[in-house]
């Protein structure tokens, strides 16, 4: 869309958030608000993106950089209304002639249709400008849509400004505009604070284009839910719940079962297989991806991951890692970052894996910790294994070839090898090579006293009695 540029308005200092996060960067399932207004630019292939901010500038640009370094961010440094921001991104529109989309920072429900349903209505018509209107059984506090007897919109009013009668309109402002870039710039020089709040509105142009005979289009969107804005942290969470549904209803769509949608959380950008079974109270973030007929949670989180088909992850942590097929995870595993798990494998109750690599038919069953290891086929891991990978100063490897049994309550002091078919006695702390095929003991030999128990009480009695 070659005649189309962009300006998104991200400068409001959003206070009633109450918090030290500038409010466009707040997460809705998952990514910034912000984000869902800047991913719909990119479907809709606007080249030419203009974002207007005010505070904490910096730290929007560096999250906003990390996905598009081509949009061009304007400070607004006076909070002076929604007309003066958009006259801050004149400066780099000024060999542009075609159609400017205006839309604001924190609708993360707006569907790519309905942007493209209005740009379509836009071009259609001679309009200056076209707007997005909604109509709502509670519209206070929005800007309400005003009408001629010919039903023509000749004006946009604010909450604050409105009559007693105006007050009953119930068709609202959504925020949205398709303008002739070239007309609104010279409307927004009449445009004048003469109101409550003494700031320039951007709704006043539509009256300044109006007077002066220039024709004002709309559409109405269909679900209001859609133009739903965000300003505290209530909003925030009723519209994170929203998302978090539609979410779960796309997948459901596709062939996933998820047993409560209401207490599931999945992002948006995650893959899941037809046939898995997603139970309640699980997290799964962007960027994962979910294999067919895999059973993940309850109480499981995970993130950044991908999990092979027919595994199943019960009450777990997976942090960016890679979990193959038919595979067991948990409950009460954890499995760091950077950790590749193959096919059949079980990973058991209260496991940490980091950084490790383990490969088919491994069993690690319970009350184990392996870091910067390396572990072959068929490896079994008796209870209370720990690889000691710090020294202090850095991690060292520990490397367990294949079909190695090792025996409970073992340490295994990296950087350390156990050869292939080898074992490890129960108790032992390993510190050097076990060679293939071969038994490792390091532990100290047992030595029984016989009737030390007795000699024990004898001596007990013998002190009651000099008490005595």
């Amino acid at each position: 869309m070659s005649a189309i540029a962009s300006v998104i308005l991200a400068a409001g200092q959003g206070k009633r958030m109450e918090s030290p996060l500038p409010k466009v960067l707040h997460p809705v399932a998952g990514k910034p608000m912000l984000f869902y207004s800047l991913d719909l630019l990119k479907s809709l292939g606007i080249e030419k993106k203009i974002l207007v901010l005010g505070n904490q500038i910096e730290k929007i640009k560096e999250s906003v950089n990390s996905i598009d370094r081509d949009i061009i961010c304007v400070h607004q440094k006076e909070q002076l209304g929604t007309a003066q921001a958009l006259m801050e991104a004149e400066p780099y529109l000024t060999d542009f002639y075609g159609v400017l989309l205006v839309l604001y920072a924190d609708i993360p429900l707006l569907k790519m249709a309905t942007l493209q349903k209005i740009i379509t209505h836009h071009k259609n018509s001679s309009a200056c400008c076209t707007l997005l209107t909604a109509k709502l059984e509670n519209p206070k506090g929005y800007g309400r849509i005003i009408r001629n007897k010919f039903n023509e919109v000749v004006e946009i009013k604010e909450q604050s400004d409105l009559s007693e009668e105006e007050g009953q309109i119930n068709e609202i402002n959504g925020g949205i505009y398709c303008f002739d870039s070239k007309e609104l710039f010279t409307a927004l020089t009449s445009v004048k604070r003469d109101n409550e709040q003494k700031e320039y509105y951007l709704t006043d142009v539509i009256k300044i284009m109006r007077d002066k005979g220039s024709s004002i289009e709309s559409i109405t969107v269909e679900d209001p839910a859609e133009i739903r804005g965000i300003n505290t942290q209530q909003e925030l969470s009723q519209i994170n719940n929203l998302v978090y549904q539609k979410n779960a209803l796309e997948h459901m769509e596709k062939g996933v079962t998820i047993i409560s949608p209401d207490n599931t959380f999945l992002e948006s950008d995650v893959q899941i297989g037809r046939g898995t079974t997603i139970f309640p109270f699980t997290i799964i973030t962007a960027g994962s991806r979910i294999g067919s007929n895999c059973h993940i949670g309850p109480y499981s989180y995970i993130v950044e991951s991908h999990i092979a088909d027919q595994t199943r992850v019960l009450s777990s942590m997976i942090e960016h890692s890679q979990i193959g097929s038919n595979t067991s995870i948990g409950p009460y595993a954890h499995i760091r970052p950077e950790s590749v798990i193959g096919d059949e494998v079980k990973i058991g109750n209260y496991v940490e894996i980091k950084k490790a690599f383990i490969d088919k038919g491994t069993r690690v069953s319970h009350l184990t910790y392996l870091g910067d290891a390396t572990l072959g086929k068929k490896v079994n891991i008796g209870a209370g294994t720990i690889t000691c990978n710090y020294d202090g100063i850095r991690k060292n490897t520990t490397t367990i070839e294949d079909g190695v049994f090792i025996g409970s309550n073992n340490s295994l002091v990296a950087p350390v090898i156990i050869g292939k078919d080898s074992y490890t006695a129960a108790g032992s702390t390993i510190t050097s090579n076990v060679p293939p095929r071969s038994l490792g003991i390091a532990r100290a030999r047992q030595e029984n006293i016989v009737g030390w128990v007795d000699k024990k009480n004898i001596k007990k009695q013998n002190k009651k009695k000099e008490k005595e």
